[in-house]
C-alpha cells in the first residue's frame, strides 16, 4: 500500500493506493494519526483501492470519528464499485459524503 498527502482544493486529500485490509490497515491508521492537520477538512482518495476488508471499513468509522472530533468535513473519494456496494449493505455509506474524484471537492 502506498500513501501520500496533498492538498486539493483546500482540503487535506490522502491518497491510498493498494488494497486496504488486515495487513496493510495499521500503516493507514498511523498515517492518519500522524498527518492529519486540525482545521482542514479531510479528502480520503480511494481511487486507487481495489479491495477493502472489514479491518479497512473499521478505520473509515475511526477516521469519521476523527474528523467529527477535529469539527471538519469528511469526503470519500474515487471508491469502487465493490467497496461501496459493501459499505451500502452495511449502513457505513451514510455517514460520508462521496466524489467521483479530487476536482469534484466544493472549494474548503
Amino acid at each position: 500500500m502506498q500513501l501520500k498527502k496533498s492538498l486539493a482544493n483546500g482540503w487535506q486529500a490522502i491518497e491510498v493506493t493498494g488494497q486496504v485490509d488486515s495487513k496493510t490497515v495499521g500503516e493507514l491508521r498511523e498515517f492518519i494519526d500522524t498527518q492529519l492537520e486540525e482545521g482542514m477538512p479531510v479528502a480520503l482518495d480511494l481511487h486507487g483501492v481495489p479491495f477493502m476488508s472489514s479491518a479497512g471499513l473499521r478505520t473509515l468509522l475511526l477516521l469519521h470519528r476523527r474528523t467529527v472530533e477535529m469539527g471538519v468535513d469528511l469526503a470519500v473519494v474515487g471508491i469502487a464499485s465493490e467497496i461501496a456496494d459493501t459499505m451500502k449493505v452495511t449502513g457505513f455509506y451514510d455517514y460520508f459524503t462521496i466524489y467521483p474524484n479530487l476536482t469534484s471537492l466544493p472549494e474548503a
